[in-house]
């Protein structure tokens, strides 16, 4: 793999306001990178500058090994998808594929469709109505109308935000397989922890318009450098251990019931199996979820707890 696409020292902006500061990027040929992180971090501005849609004050973006920082959206050879779909209602589903085409006037533009539609699985939809389409089918289409258009890379915008639980599990499925059959290059923007997960090969989690941590699924989960990183992945209590860093536990890591520490039980509620707690202390907020065979504890309730230390992950920075 080489660095395929590049974003160096890269400063975005809207009026007076610096969105994202000196970013440095670089992203593999044929891999599936998402931008995670809160709203406003900067995820989906940096990839509205990856697009074209947006002018960077500073900076410069690489794809393919040309800077196309001044270059337009439509000579980047850059795919779009959106949450929204973005289809046009009025036209069936081959038409909203075949669209880009026919501007460009290409050649076998049948085929072409057909051969799009085959790579999401929705060649028998071929005469239908966006309207007749569930949201995952829409979104497809729409996977599809970028994917004919033969793009250097993928972006997609929170594309899917707008789906229910169950059809997100499909759809994460649906670009898996769309990415591992094409190869092509995607970056994904999401703020779903869940998704960047199952999905990417490298996270990039983003803070207020800088890179936190950039690593695969397994390094962002397992091993958070900051007190952000670790809060944002999972780990809901995080103490500073009096050197400038931090240690972090998950909330089934906190043994309740026993142990050197007292708290005072401020939220309990009912989880399935497990049972989740806050507790106040004079360590600071507690947060632990137990199995619900274990004992209950009611809002009010002193409880003792332990912060077992080979439980903890340790932090670069507490903030």
């Amino acid at each position: 793999m080489y660095d395929f696409v590049a974003l160096k020292d890269l400063t975005l902006g809207y009026d007076k306001t610096i969105a994202v500061d000196r970013l440095n990027l670089n992203i593999h040929k044929g891999e599936l990178i998402a931008l995670l992180g809160p709203s406003g971090c900067g995820k989906t501005t940096t990839m509205r500058a990856i697009a074209g849609l947006l002018t960077p004050r500073g900076g410069s973006v690489h794809i393919d090994g040309r800077d196309v920082t001044r270059m337009p959206p439509s000579r980047r050879e850059v795919g779009l998808v959106f949450q929204s779909y973005a289809l046009f209602p009025h036209l069936s589903v081959y038409e909203n594929v075949a669209f880009g085409l026919r501007l460009r006037h290409e050649a076998d533009l049948d085929s072409k469709v057909m051969a799009g539609l085959e790579t999401v699985g929705l060649t028998e939809f071929s005469k239908r109505q966006p309207a007749d389409l569930s949201g995952g089918q829409q979104q497809r289409v729409s996977l599809a109308r970028s994917l004919v258009m033969k793009p250097k890379v993928l972006l997609l915008d929170e594309p899917l935000s707008n789906l229910d639980a169950r059809l997100r599990l499909e759809m994460r499925t649906e670009l898996q397989r769309v990415q591992r059959d094409t190869g092509i290059t995607m970056v994904f923007v999401t703020h779903d922890q869940a998704e960047a997960l199952a999905l990417a090969d490298r996270i990039v989690l983003m803070r207020d318009g800088a890179i936190e941590q950039i690593g695969s699924a397994e390094e962002i989960y397992n091993s958070p450098v900051s007190g952000f990183a670790a809060d944002f992945m999972g780990f809901e209590t995080i103490l500073p251990d009096g050197s400038g860093g931090g240690l972090a536990w998950r909330p089934g890591a906190v043994v309740l019931g026993s142990g050197p520490n007292q708290g005072e039980v401020r939220g309990a509620s009912f989880a399935g199996e497990r049972r989740e707690y806050v507790i106040d202390s004079a360590l600071g907020t507690i947060k632990a979820d137990v199995p619900v065979t274990d004992s209950r504890y009611e809002i009010g309730q002193q409880v003792a707890f332990d912060l077992p230390r080979d439980a903890a992950v340790s932090l670069v920075r507490f903030h």
